[in-house]
């Protein structure tokens, strides 16, 4: 009898967890869009989310679950010597200071496609390392774009599951990383 109640206090509490769980992704994705749509012409934004319990020392915890997540894990507009090198109904280019660069390729139906990757440092405990990452086959993600009527203007948002991940620097496979999600928008690009 003991053990049943055990067993259903840890199933109520593992739910209430998954719940939580849920209720702060959603929060994530509404927040990038509300960013971008209040936002002006030209605005951009790229945040890439890692799992809760991956590579994190214990104390950064909290924040990965109650907070915004990692902040050294996004770029946009204000972020120095960021700039949109291109974009297009099936290509975006955008790169910033500290090493990124994101690359995305789709098809007309927003379709993610080879060609799409992302440049970026990771911080893990004592060391960084600087990832090239891209979608693992097949591709998981989208690319939305729409043209502006009579304006070469362009607004748009993605979703992209980058799996396969290398070191920039040496090229190597990095073996036990997760699939790293990214979600991103933008408005009014030239």
């Amino acid at each position: 009898m003991r053990g049943k109640k055990i067993l259903l206090i840890i199933v109520g509490l593992t739910l209430l967890l998954a719940v939580l769980l849920l209720m702060l992704r959603r929060h994530t994705e509404q927040s990038i869009t509300a960013r971008i749509v209040s936002a002006p012409d030209g605005a951009f934004l790229v945040q890439v989310q890692r799992p809760v319990l991956s590579g994190r020392p214990i104390w950064e915890l909290p924040r990965a679950l109650f907070g915004d997540g990692d902040r050294d894990l996004r770029f946009d507009e204000m972020t120095p010597g960021a700039k949109v090198e291109q974009v297009g109904p099936t290509l975006l280019k955008l790169s910033a200071g500290g090493g990124w660069e994101l690359v995305i390729v789709s098809d007309d139906q927003g379709r993610v496609l080879p060609g799409t990757h992302l440049i970026f440092s990771l911080a893990l405990p004592g060391r960084t390392l600087k990832l090239n990452c891209g979608p693992a086959d097949p591709a998981v993600g989208h690319f939305n774009v729409t043209a502006r009527a009579g304006s070469d203007r362009f607004d748009g948002d993605f979703l992209l599951k980058l799996g396969e991940c290398k070191n920039a620097v040496s090229g190597k496979n990095t073996a036990g990383l997760p699939t790293f999600t990214v979600r991103g928008g933008f408005k009014g690009l030239p």
